[in-house]
């Protein structure tokens, strides 16, 4: 087993991974989530993070992990993120330059974030391509208080967009066209364009529409409580066979994501001369049936969940979790940071 190991902090549910990377594989050697604390990133006391400790703590000893240091991954929804080029300058004026300009990315006093800059690598042109990335100080400090309290000591700290763009670009680079990954997250969605050989992603956006919005919508308008809705999305979707149409139900916040799908495509097109060829799903892409199809159906371009299983060695856990591996990309993708 490795001597690190690595949790997403995510809003519903806690994952972790124990896993080493080896030649063209990865080998998963520990991988298990439970429900998170309820309102641990809105309620930043000290309940929530003893509450969240004693869970991570519990998954952490049910899955027999010895190690006590890990590379933690939180969702793109709580922090900012920004792909920015810049000349190749020194690293002390690299960073006084974007702090000056960081109020353009980022909707808060500076002094209340914390700033991670990391360069990716210098194009062909000598310019520097850069991922800022910046997220609440409260929020860092909640979550690295956690840890402290579950005796782990904390590496890293990145968000989804940070973690999966390297992981698709550095170690899992099977997109080799044009393509669009869409993170669709629970409290909002993130969508990164892939082009090869441009290293990292060219292009990001994101969205308020993801999971939360969906299941929140379902609930409103049927007579359906939270478990019954979760199960609903999962089992009927966007099909016509369930006994309630759902679809109809939430194609309101529904279209509304496929419009900004259709947006980026439109942004990658006019802008950046990039023809997409193919659409890549993860995170909680299988917990609504058929929403792969429904996506390609409206943008006509060929759309599927990311094939992570391709690039990890089958074992008993890759069975096991087989119906829903690409939830597990985030939690796999900080691990090889």
């Amino acid at each position: 087993m490795a001597n690190i190991f690595s949790i997403d902090i995510s809003e519903q549910f806690i994952r972790v991974a124990d896993l080493e990377l080896k030649k063209d594989k990865i080998e998963l050697f520990s991988l298990g989530y439970d429900s998170a604390a309820p309102d641990f990133y809105t309620n930043l006391t000290e309940k929530s993070s003893l509450d969240q400790s004693k869970i991570i703590s519990q998954i952490v000893g049910q899955l027999n992990i010895t190690a006590s240091k890990a590379n933690v991954v939180i969702p793109d929804a709580f922090a900012y993120s920004q792909l920015l080029l810049m000349p190749d300058l020194p690293e002390e004026e690299i960073v006084k330059s974007i702090r000056i300009q960081a109020d353009e990315f980022v909707p808060l006093p500076i002094d209340d974030v914390y700033i991670d800059l990391e360069v990716i690598t210098k194009l062909k042109n000598g310019k520097l391509l850069i991922i800022f990335v910046a997220s609440q100080k409260k929020i860092v400090d909640h979550i690295y208080n956690t840890l402290e309290l579950a005796n782990i000591e904390g590496v890293s700290l990145e968000n989804d967009l940070s973690a999966v763009g390297r992981f698709f670009t550095e170690v899992f680079t099977f997109i080799k066209e044009p393509s669009l990954v869409v993170n669709f997250g629970y409290s909002g969605s993130t969508f990164g364009i892939v082009n090869p050989p441009f290293p990292f992603y060219q292009v990001t956006r994101s969205s308020r529409i993801g999971f939360d919005i969906i299941l929140r919508d379902l609930i409103a308008n049927s007579s359906m409580d939270k478990s019954q809705a979760i199960e609903a999305l999962k089992t009927i979707g966007l099909g016509k066979d369930g006994s309630v149409n759902i679809y109809a139900i939430i194609f309101p916040v529904l279209s509304e994501f496929y419009s900004e799908i259709e947006k980026t495509i439109l942004l990658a097109k006019q802008k950046y001369n990039i023809n997409i060829k193919n659409i890549y799903l993860y995170n909680y892409d299988q917990s609504i049936r058929l929403l792969n199809e429904g996506i390609q159906g409206k943008v006509s371009v060929a759309t599927q969940a990311t094939p992570i299983a391709n690039i990890l060695k089958p074992n008993a856990i890759t069975q096991s979790f087989k119906a829903n591996l690409t939830s597990f990309i985030p939690v796999i993708a900080t691990h090889l940071r």
